[in-house]
């Protein structure tokens, strides 16, 4: 998520007398100027430590039970007509569709009968609970299985839903008049789609039109499918899956419009921040100049719609950036318009890491059924070695199944040795997917620096997406930092500011900007410059961060202890906090110390 920048920093006055109340009112004395620690990287051959000792180990899961039967539908395969009647009994089942709420999602009525719908129906992880358990020994330094990641064929092999009950699964609703559009590579996710008429008697609900708030600064709410009442499923769908994790409109269809423009160095002034602040401010110059820059490593860029390829290189020039263009990989629905959001998180993440290879996965639009299914296929597809996400939408508007089909894509992701990074949010409240434990919740600081990025000053940002997941089990490797027994958010944190805010490069022109859409995608840069750096040495890629950031202590101790600042329901301070997690990352000491 991303919003509008307040004001220029050139245009600040009295920052002085603002920090002061702002201390008065946390309660805290004027933090001391910080700096970043040094390290030294000299021809591939800088010191990994080796000191550590066995982290805690798995003390149980992320408290989400999924469904499915222990053994197949015996003679009936993958023929729905086949069941007997006490099968096709109707069962209750939680969906993945929002209700109305009052300035998120507003009801406009019923949906027209006649209208199209596209919708996602997702099944769970087979064996769940050997997979989390051999997840967190893969996560444990001195476990024999440390860092032995999956590979996707063993995943599929041993934890993909049973090929036979998926398509029992596709040839029922066939059987309803829908047409199956796509099947996720991991059989997680199925997309089907028909008529507003079909779904209701289906599924024995009514579709309403919701006005849904745009997450994005200035964007206009645009129309989602919404329902007042849980739907009910045949009870052999309902055994045998997650439920329906979203119902969308149909992606609308239109031609992208040609790029038009040159390639051309404009650097658009001290205003704002652009990618050498974060250099400086977070610590990547040793490693920049020992030549780690990302190369042998990859980062991914879930999308929705594409960027402007002309202004990624004009951002990149200007800030002295030379690296080739993303792959571009299409998911789902034809792509028809350029997304702001998009453009964000590609430069930023791209300009992060200039020697990594980059992958953006564009699904159609931003609505939950074409996000949801371009996250799984991003991680599915094991392409790259990190991922980032900041379509975020506030967790507590999102229902259950949404939330926890987002958890079984990220259980996936880590079990294959992928790094999961989204957005924490702008709310000061958590986001999804940031509330899944195997993902790494980036939230904001506000940062004030040089544009070389030499620190005076950082505290929370009062926006700071951040708090307790709603129904997600504390984590293990949170259980020395947090008492309450749900997971907490967020992790770390990096400048989002609107006050101190960040460029990007906007339909042809420089437009500066605020959120934790920044601090995400350049974290993600981050981490692959580290892999970068690791895979020189004949390392592994770090893969699922949170129980190494938090249980290993030279890791931890890494992270600049953000001691200041608020939001509406939570302060900073001391050790880890719910605005700023472990704190702020000196990029050059985490590769260093990452086992």
């Amino acid at each position: 998520m991303m919003i509008r920048a307040g004001h220029a920093v050139g245009r600040l006055v009295g920052v002085a007398s603002w920090w002061a109340a702002l201390a008065l009112v946390a309660g805290c004395g004027e933090p001391e100027a910080v700096g970043t620690a040094t390290a030294s990287f000299g021809s591939g051959t800088g010191s990994v430590d080796d000191g550590f000792e066995t982290m805690v180990g798995w003390s149980g899961s992320s408290g989400w039970v999924t469904t499915g039967p222990d053994d197949p539908v015996g003679p009936c395969g993958d023929d729905p007509t086949c069941l007997p009647p006490s099968e096709m009994v109707p069962t209750a089942k939680p969906d993945g569709l929002p209700s109305p709420l009052p300035g998120v999602y507003d009801d406009q009525g019923p949906a027209p009968p006649d209208a199209g719908f596209r919708a996602l129906l997702g099944f769970p992880t087979r064996q769940r609970e050997l997979l989390e358990s051999r997840v967190a020994l893969m996560y444990a330094p001195g476990s024999p299985l440390f860092r032995s990641y999956m590979t996707v064929e063993q995943w599929m092999a041993e934890h993909a839903p049973d090929p036979t009950e998926v398509a029992l699964i596709e040839n029922w609703l066939r059987s309803r008049g829908f047409t199956i559009d796509f099947e996720a590579k991991n059989r997680l996710l199925v997309q089907f789609s028909g008529t507003v008429a079909d779904f209701n008697a289906t599924f024995q609900t009514e579709l309403h039109i919701c006005m849904r708030k745009n997450p994005l600064w200035d964007d206009p709410p645009f129309p989602v499918y919404c329902t007042l009442d849980r739907f009910t499923l045949p009870k052999f769908v309902a055994e045998r899956t997650n439920g329906l994790a979203t119902a969308d409109l149909p992606a609308e269809k239109g031609e992208l419009t040609p790029e038009v423009g040159k390639v051309v160095p404009d650097p658009p002034g001290p205003e704002a921040y652009g990618p050498r602040a974060f250099y400086g401010a977070y610590n990547m110059h040793p490693l920049f100049d020992a030549g780690f820059t990302g190369r042998g490593s990859s980062v991914g860029v879930v999308a929705a719609g594409t960027y402007h390829a002309i202004d990624l290189q004009i951002f990149w020039k200007s800030f002295g950036v030379e690296r080739a263009l993303p792959k571009r990989v299409p998911v789902m629905e034809p792509v028809f318009e350029r997304v702001t959001e998009t453009a964000l998180d590609v430069q930023w993440a791209t300009a992060l890491a200039p020697g990594a290879e980059a992958v953006v996965y564009e699904g159609p639009d931003a609505r939950n059924t074409s996000l949801l299914f371009t996250w799984n296929h991003a991680i599915a597809a094991d392409e790259v070695d990190v991922l980032t996400f900041s379509f975020a939408h506030r967790e507590d508007s999102e229902p259950k199944p949404l939330r926890h089909q987002y958890d079984e894509s990220a259980l996936m992701g880590a079990a294959i040795g992928m790094t999961l990074v989204s957005a924490s949010g702008d709310s000061g409240k958590p986001d999804t997917p940031c509330s899944s434990p195997y993902v790494t919740c980036v939230g904001g600081t506000q940062l004030i620096a040089s544009q070389e990025g030499v620190i005076e000053k950082e505290w929370a940002w009062q926006m700071s997406g951040s708090g307790l997941a709603k129904t997600f089990a504390r984590p293990y490797w949170q259980d020395a930092d947090v008492t309450a027994d749900r997971r907490a958010m967020a992790d770390l944190a990096l400048s989002s500011s609107t006050e101190y805010p960040m460029w990007m490069r906007r339909w042809a022109k420089w437009e500066f900007f605020g959120g934790t859409s920044f601090a995400a995608p350049a974290f993600a840069g981050m981490i692959a410059v580290v892999n970068g750096y690791r895979r020189s040495l004949g390392l592994p890629r770090v893969g699922f961060l949170n129980p190494i950031l938090y249980g290993h202590q030279p890791t931890r101790s890494t992270f600049r202890d953000i001691l200041y600042g608020f939001t509406e329901h939570y302060q900073a301070g001391p050790g880890w906090d719910y605005p700023t997690g472990l704190g702020a990352p000196d990029v050059a000491m985490l590769a260093l110390a990452l086992p």
